[in-house]
């Protein structure tokens, strides 16, 4: 048995233990129980400071997560939002405006007298048909989709160099923004638009097809479902991998931690086996 154990413990240099005389041996257990000692209080010492190592890994990881979580289900918000405002702005009917479409007249206050400018101007009020305010309406949320589609990808830009070519995708109307402003769409130099409601309600009411053409099946929303469909193909790409965003900070604090806890085993192991000899 003496053998069996000398040679378990043959890594460590304590087969001496078997070997010498009894004020020897009894040296050398006093030496390896104060060796045994220190390395009990360094290593607690030291697994502290590795478990606050390891809790705070832990919390950069449930950090990540988080902001991961949550740039997903934006992401996902914005793209389902738009891609079902760019299909209804491909299939609605612009001719389809009632007979009287837009109706200005006189704004009266209260008392039913009529409201002037400083210039001393009549100041005109501007009425829609149910359903030139239905096209309007279809127009301006689709118009708002887009814009917080773009905003949200500006937003992240930095994320990942993905969802920066997303970002500058969706910011190409620039290119096209003066057939767009012919309509009544105003194109920003960060790609965003904003509508001219009156000069987009007159271009629907006298030239619906014009409208059609440029924001329809073959215009701007053809084009932001192309966008959509671009960036849902990318989607479980664009956000980087904890370990390509953090680096090798997590690895290491989960290797140092994983050793720590080896070796307070290990040194565990030897106090036990000493106790069962002696």
């Amino acid at each position: 048995m003496a053998s069996n154990i000398s040679n378990m413990l043959g890594a460590a240099n304590y087969s001496y233990l078997f070997n010498n005389t009894a004020s020897q041996r009894q040296n050398s257990i006093n030496s390896l129980w104060s060796n045994y000692s220190s390395f009990q209080s360094n290593a607690a010492s030291n697994l502290g400071a590795l478990t606050e190592i390891k809790q705070n890994a832990a919390a950069v990881v449930d950090s990540y997560n988080e902001a991961k979580d949550t740039f997903y289900a934006e992401f996902d918000s914005n793209m389902s939002a738009l891609k079902k405002s760019a299909s209804n702005i491909k299939n609605f009917d612009f001719s389809n405006v009632g007979e009287n479409p837009i109706t200005k007249s006189a704004e009266t206050d209260k008392d039913g007298n009529v409201v002037k400018d400083k210039n001393g101007a009549t100041v005109m009020k501007t009425t829609y048909s149910k359903e030139m305010q239905s096209a309007l309406d279809a127009v301006k949320e689709f118009i708002g989709n887009y814009n917080d589609s773009l905003n949200f990808l500006q937003d992240n830009s930095a994320v990942s160099g993905r969802v920066e070519r997303m970002a500058s995708m969706f910011g190409d109307t620039t290119y096209r923004s003066s057939l767009y402003e012919s309509i009544g769409i105003n194109v920003g130099k960060d790609g965003t638009l904003s509508i001219d409601e009156e000069k987009l309600a007159d271009t629907i009411a006298n030239n619906p097809d014009k409208v059609s053409r440029i924001l329809g099946k073959d215009g701007l929303a053809d084009k932001a479902e192309s966008h959509v469909d671009t960036a849902n193909g990318q989607r479980n790409n664009l956000f980087p991998s904890a370990k390509s965003m953090l680096g090798n900070q997590l690895d290491a604090a989960a290797l140092y931690t994983g050793k720590s806890m080896i070796n307070m085993t290990m040194i565990s192991n030897i106090g036990n086996l000493v106790n069962m000899m002696f």
